[in-house]
């Protein structure tokens, strides 16, 4: 951007004009905002040759550039350099910098070569600067770092911790140092020129500054510009101050660079935009658990003014005086052509066993059945379940006691031929809780009673009468009560959280008890997003009426946040709003074990951020030590990470507090499906069946084993007919999996009345969501009509790609985009797209999603006459946990093209069931 002295800027990119905010943030619409983070926008293409010098630039598979990166500065490619046989990123410097005469060329390479004297392990060596004579293009050959920027690693893992963000800054302080001496200045410091590697040496991971002093040999070029404009060349929100106004800079100017740098990896913010009108909002840090020490030296750092900065040597001085911590940073894996060998052996390598959760004794176990209703008012059912569940949240907070959650005692409501020992023995306690709630006007009467269900024997029972505003306080008096019947201490913290109201209006309580209840009964199915929405909106009502309900505020970012999670509703707009439900109850309570829960899901859900998930749990789990969703959250965390024995520890976990959760056994069940180990998934599903045979979410999936298992569509069939004939209005819950069972057995008139059920609807696995017109497409094409496919997939493109503009960063999205053009046999287009999804979302960030993106890449590979290519990623895809089924490939209109391919049928009878099963 270049700047004037009066309130606006000019962009130098497109030249408009722009404004400065109220806020001191700003940026041009056309350019800056849009190119997200680092402020840089992609060059205009044109033709460039493949070789400058000694350097060959790369090109993928399909014949395109292998480009790394671009920015204002210019597009960065991997390439070779011949001579000395060695890989290097090249950069090719943006040609609207060198189109100012040959003076300005001479200038730009001395001031480069310049710079490129510096040596330091933590600067990504400078080989050469050149100029090509022939096409006049400056170029610089840099060191080729194998790692990713601090930027893609905060977007991949969310915030990193403060041990790992401190070793980050001692390396960087370290370059800076010695940049000094050489009387250097980076001038563009900030997340996305800073790299980081594993050491070829050691193996651990080591920071690497790359383009240093490239700025201001650029900003040399563009000298003419800068004296008739006046302003700066790099990142508003990273640059310091005395750069913007263009002063003159030093040290201390990459200093302020650095701490902005530094502030944004431990919030995942910036601090601001424009640090002379503002001062740092401090409480980002401390909401991140940022020491003391590290956020008085960070406010140092963001001085407005360069002498109130310390110097480099000071600042190391500072860092190397800070406690250290213990960091989490994880190692890289090798790239290329150890893909698949480092895949299995992430897969199947031993990880260290977490230990399953303590199960306390059976005299201090307890379940609190659903509470009878006695009243006749409309809502008074949700008003007794809202008695009993907030009775039950209760005395989980108790340590000392052993729970059993919401979901499994639910199923008993409405049982009034309770038996009692029988009930006992399935939730494997020792003690019942019943009740009764009766409303009438402003009084209110509970009565509640203790048994032991091994004896059927009443231990404690009382009932209360009181006015409606006190039924809180009844609760909490009768989980005290309760707790000393048991002999189970309270500690003082767990006493305030049980004392406390949740909220003081009844009406949003009730709003928050039915949304509650919405969330507890929703899968993925054709029904979930309008669930979702409704829980939304029920939960929007209550923090309306009670903006300090704690509770409300967490259940509406987890509306919020799988909305966004499961691309029901991908859009900015939905990740904005979990975000501020999250802030909210932070703010709120920022000890609360339900917020750091909402926190846990919010990153792992929106941002894939594992570890820093997993640290929120841990707080949580200290707070909610019987809450089964704090060991089901960390058990998908582990699954999407591919540490499969830690995910089934936490799910056994979630479910010796919930045996009966129909939700947890099936997702424990998929885990063992997604491991092709289909007995063992079958197992668990007959178990949860048990529990509720007429589920049909739970005898789908069942019947689905034995597709993927044995290729045998039978059960499938006779359940969705079964279904059907008894209950025609249950086709719209089984339109997906009557879809998928029509296309496999090739029933045309069953595709098109599943297609009609499907509706508006989506279907597919996982993050792989695909709307009806796609599976048009894909039915005219199984049957031959290409004419129909054609026209279905040109409108599914359209359709697919507002999604893909609106979330850019949703690698799934992209990867639906390619294989809807391997349908119009847009080849090339395809083939960059699916590569694209994958190195957006590789397998070691999500094991799930991910894998499923290798799973299209060899669909459109098939699709597009690339058979041997399609087979490389099956072979591939098919040695690690997946969805991709013996089933799948022998009957899915997906594989039409590969079969009969002799690698194709070698792959398929890899995965065919033994003859004994």
């Amino acid at each position: 951007m270049i700047g004037s002295a009066s309130n606006f800027l000019i962009c130098e990119i497109c030249g408009a004009k722009i404004e400065t905010t109220a806020s001191g943030d700003f940026g041009c619409m056309a350019c800056w905002l849009r190119a997200g983070l680092d402020g840089t926008v992609p060059n205009e293409p044109e033709t460039i040759p493949d070789s400058f010098g000694t350097y060959r630039i790369n090109r993928h598979e399909d014949g395109t550039l292998w480009e790394l990166g671009h920015g204002a500065m210019g597009v960065t490619y991997r390439a070779e350099d011949v001579s000395l046989r060695r890989r290097v990123a090249l950069k090719l410097i943006n040609s609207d910098f060198a189109r100012h005469g040959g003076e300005a060329r001479e200038r730009f390479v001395r001031e480069a070569r310049a710079a490129a004297v510096l040596r330091h392990p933590n600067v990504a060596t400078v080989y050469q600067f050149g100029l090509d004579e022939e096409t006049g293009q400056c170029f610089c050959a840099i060191e080729f770092v194998e790692g990713e920027t601090l930027e893609e690693r905060v977007r991949r893992s969310g915030p990193l911790d403060v041990a790992t963000v401190q070793e980050i800054a001692r390396q960087i302080v370290s370059a800076l140092v010695v940049a000094e001496k050489h009387q250097l200045v980076h001038r563009d410091l900030k997340p996305a020129n800073v790299m980081i590697a594993a050491d070829d040496q050691s193996g651990k991971e080591v920071v690497k500054i790359i383009d240093f002093g490239l700025a201001k040999a650029l900003g040399e070029t563009a000298e003419k510009r800068i004296l008739t404009h006046g302003g700066f060349l790099g990142t508003p929100a990273f640059a310091s101050p005395e750069q913007l106004r263009r002063a003159p800079v030093d040290a201390r100017s990459d200093i302020y660079s650095l701490g902005a740098t530094l502030w944004y990896l431990l919030t995942g913010q910036m601090p601001f935009g424009d640090a002379a009108t503002r001062e740092p909002p401090i409480e980002q840090l401390k909401t991140a658990h940022v020491p003391a020490g590290l956020i008085s030296l960070l406010v140092s750092m963001l001085a407005p003014e360069p002498a109130a900065r310390p110097g480099v040597k000071e600042l190391s001085a500072r860092l190397e005086s800070l406690p250290r911590r213990r960091s989490h940073v994880t190692a890289f894996a090798a790239a290329g052509a150890l893909v698949v060998l480092f895949v299995l052996a992430f897969y199947f390598h031993e990880f260290p066993a977490r230990p399953k959760r303590e199960i306390l004794p059976l005299a201090k176990s307890i379940a609190v059945l659903p509470f009878e209703n006695l009243g006749d008012e409309k809502g008074d059912t949700s008003f007794a379940d809202g008695v009993q569940d907030e009775l039950l949240t209760d005395l989980a907070r108790i340590s000392e006691l052993k729970v059993v959650s919401r979901t499994s005692v639910m199923q008993y409501r409405g049982d009034q031929a309770r038996n009692l020992r029988e009930i006992g023995e399935q939730l494997g306690v020792a003690y019942i809780v019943e009740g009764a709630v009766q409303r009438s006007g402003n009084k209110v009467r509970v009565t509640a009673q203790l048994i032991d269900a091994r004896s059927d024997l009443h231990r404690w029972a009382q009932t209360y009468d009181r006015p409606v505003d006190d039924v809180f306080a009844i609760q909490s008096e009768i989980a005290q009560r309760i707790a000393e019947q048991l002999h189970a201490k309270i500690a003082p913290h767990e006493k305030i959280a049980i004392e406390e109201q949740p909220t003081h209006d009844l009406e949003a309580f009730t709003l928050y008890t039915e949304a509650k209840l919405l969330l507890a009964t929703t899968s993925l199915n054709p029904r979930g997003k309008r669930n979702l929405l409704q829980a939304a909106q029920l939960l929007a009502e209550a923090v309306a009426r009670d903006p300090n309900f704690l509770l409300a505020w967490c259940l509406l970012a987890n509306a919020h946040d799988s909305l966004y999670f499961l691309g029901l509703d991908r859009y900015q707009v939905r990740l904005s709003l979990g975000e501020m439900a999250v802030d909210t109850a932070l703010r709120l309570q920022p000890d609360a074990g339900e917020a750091h829960l909402a926190r846990a899901r919010h990153l792992y859900q929106c941002y894939l951020a594992y570890e820093p998930a997993l640290a929120e749990l841990e707080i949580a789990r200290r707070a909610l030590p019987n809450n089964a969703g704090v060991f089901t959250l960390a058990g998908y965390i582990y699954r999407r990470q591919g540490k499969w024995d830690d995910s089934r520890r936490e799910f056994e976990n979630a479910l010796a507090l919930d045996p009966r959760n129909i939700y947890t056994l099936q997702q424990a069940s998929r885990s063992y499906a997604l491991l092709r180990r289909y007995n063992d998934a079958a197992i668990i599903l007959d178990r949860a069946l048990l529990v509720a045979p007429a589920n049909i979410d739970l005898r789908i999936a069942r019947a689905e084993i034995d597709l993927g298992w044995r290729a045998d569509t039978r059960p499938l069939h006779a359940l969705v007919s079964t279904i059907l004939a008894k209950d025609p209005v249950a086709a719209s819950e089984i339109a997906g999996a009557s879809l998928f069972l029509a296309l496999c057995e090739r029933d045309r008139p069953a595709t098109r009345r599943a297609l009609a059920t499907l509706g508006d609807g989506i279907f597919g696995p996982d993050a792989i969501q695909l709307r009806p017109l796609f599976w048009q497409g894909l039915a005219a094409r199984a049957s031959g009509d290409r004419v129909a496919a054609i026209r279905a997939f040109t409108a599914a493109r359209e359709e697919q790609q507002r999604k893909v503009d609106a979330a850019p960063d949703f690698a799934p999205a992209l990867s639906i985009v390619g294989l809807i053009d391997a349908g119009l046999g847009n080849k090339a287009d395809a083939i960059r797209e699916a590569r694209r999804a994958i190195e957006m979302l590789p397998i070691t960030r999500d094991a799930i999603d991910g894998a499923h993106l290798i799973e299209n890449l060899a669909t459109v590979y098939a699709w597009s006459g690339e058979p041997d290519l399609a087979c490389d990623q099956l072979e591939a895809v098919t040695k690690i946990p997946g969805t991709l089924s013996y089933g799948q490939l022998r009957l899915s209109p997906l594989w039409d093209d590969l079969q009969g391919h002799p690698r194709f049928e070698k792959i398929v009878g890899s995965l065919a069931p033994e003859v004994s099963q």
